[in-house]
């Protein structure tokens, strides 16, 4: 165990007890309810609505569809940016588009918006740019100015918390500083700091110090909405806020304590992970979606297709326990001939000739990207690596003749790249979770296959059986 890891059961027994307000999240969805003004959620990679359920997600961002989604009852929608997966000028270029439509769009409707940033809860991802681009479109429109920009990486449904500042990763009864973690380590998005003060003044280069950030402790937030409210009252010049939060019930009071703040004013811009979301949007909980709800209606004679493209080290061990827990049909892609420009047609070709063959006999079958990792010295570099990988992945599911009985697609870039180009989703409904954590899409109208369930299953979620349980739940 790491010298600065922290035993949760150690640490609830020091802690002060969860506020105990009266149906916090009911009253964060009146409030919501009453205000015209729309939560537009700005999701890096489609894993993000791993916490919400009976919301859209939009994969283009189009005055037309805003448009439908700003005159839509829900308060919240996301809009998939999926710049995770693209270099630092094409994140902050599709950043400043959707402000401009945004903007557009909520002038000519007259309803207000407030943007959530989703990025990662282990912390990799373009910030400060993402947030900084918003920002600044959004004073060069209107002139506002943003009293903070709160930091909030918790994802409480894959152990993600923060504590005194810092941020961790909890496995079994151990809190684990996030830059201790194979995470930090990222080829792309790699960092030093778990102190968010400390990681914030990492990521701006030293222009915002580690003092300069407002820290909202555990201490704080346990005193209740009115404790929590009072400080942001003070926030003013965009500084960072980052704040302590164990469950949902600290984030309730930070989001109670949010709207009545900005209802008094306050304007605030965020950077956060998915738990943030359904606390502030007032979304509440459901059960894990049944069976029934994974398989395309129809389509029970049809195999099945999963497509794995993440190379975390959790993604490898859940694939080798779906690999020793079924007899599903395992077809390796072999990266070094995806790569290669004379191998790369042969090898798609034999993928999909194979794939479409062992649907249509009934039999399930999983892709995977060959898992030695193939890296080179530069981020941008190992962006590219990425994206030819996952093109190739996306070329299967676009060239599927039959319609597989399940879709599950495993990592955020591969993920993304099957919806909008392996199925054509311009706007789907997420309908809930698989699994704790693992969002399921319902594809629209538009999409190659209509109306059938879309499993977004994250790189980094779940233990090392959940992708084989998915699995094994579908088949019954």
């Amino acid at each position: 165990m790491s010298t600065s890891t922290i035993s949760v059961s150690f640490l609830e027994s020091q802690l002060p007890p969860e506020w105990k307000g009266s149906d916090l999240r009911g009253q964060i969805n009146q409030i919501n309810q009453s205000r015209n003004k729309k939560i537009i959620v700005l999701d890096d990679d489609p894993t993000g609505v791993q916490t919400v359920h009976d919301i859209d997600v939009l994969t283009q961002w189009d005055k037309e569809l805003l448009r439908e989604a700003f005159n839509n009852p829900e308060k919240v929608f996301y809009i998939l940016t999926n710049t995770r997966a693209y270099q630092a000028a094409e994140a902050e270029r599709i950043n400043r588009e959707i402000a401009q439509n945004v903007q557009a769009v909520a002038s000519e409707t007259g309803i207000g918006f407030v943007f959530v940033s989703r990025g990662d809860s282990t912390l990799r991802g373009y910030y400060p740019l993402e947030t900084d681009t918003l920002t600044d479109e959004i004073r060069r429109m209107t002139g506002l100015e943003y009293d903070g920009h709160l930091i909030i990486p918790a994802f409480f449904e894959a152990g993600r918390m923060t504590y005194h500042g810092t941020h961790y990763l909890k496995e079994g009864d151990a809190l684990l500083p996030v830059h201790e973690t194979e995470f930090a380590r990222d080829k792309v998005f790699g960092y030093a700091h778990s102190d968010l003060t400390q990681w914030v003044a990492e990521k701006t280069d030293g222009r915002i110090k580690p003092e300069d950030c407002v820290v909202i402790t555990l201490e704080q937030v346990r005193r209740g909405p009115d404790a929590v409210e009072e400080m942001l009252l003070q926030v003013k010049g965009n500084v960072p806020v980052i704040v302590d939060c164990l469950s949902y019930a600290d984030l309730d009071v930070l989001s109670f304590a949010l709207l009545q703040a900005e209802n008094k004013g306050k304007k605030f811009i965020f950077r956060t992970a998915a738990s943030f979301v359904k606390s502030y949007g007032g979304i509440a909980d459901q059960d894990i979606l049944p069976k029934e709800k994974l398989v395309a209606k129809g389509q029970e004679s049809h195999g099945g297709l999963v497509v794995v493209g993440s190379h975390v080290q959790k993604t490898t061990r859940q694939l080798e326990q779906l690999l020793a827990g079924t007899n599903i049909i395992s077809l390796e892609m072999d990266v070094n001939k995806i790569l290669n420009p004379a191998e790369k047609a042969e090898e798609s070709k034999r993928l999909i000739n194979q794939v479409n063959e062992h649907i249509a006999r009934g039999q399930n079958v999983v892709v995977f990207s060959s898992r030695k990792l193939v890296a080179v010295q530069t981020s941008d570099g190992n962006l590219n690596i990425s994206q030819t990988v996952s093109e190739s992945l996306v070329k299967i599911v676009s060239s599927l003749d039959i319609v597989p009985k399940f879709i599950i697609a495993k990592g955020g870039i591969t993920s993304s790249d099957v919806a909008t180009k392996g199925l054509g989703i311009r706007k789907a409904r997420v309908i809930g979770q698989a699994a704790a954590g693992i969002p399921v899409w319902l594809t629209g109208e538009e999409a190659k296959f209509s109306g059938i369930p879309y499993i977004v299953f994250p790189g980094n979620v779940g233990s090392d059986t959940t992708l084989l349980e998915t699995v094994l739940k579908i088949e019954g």
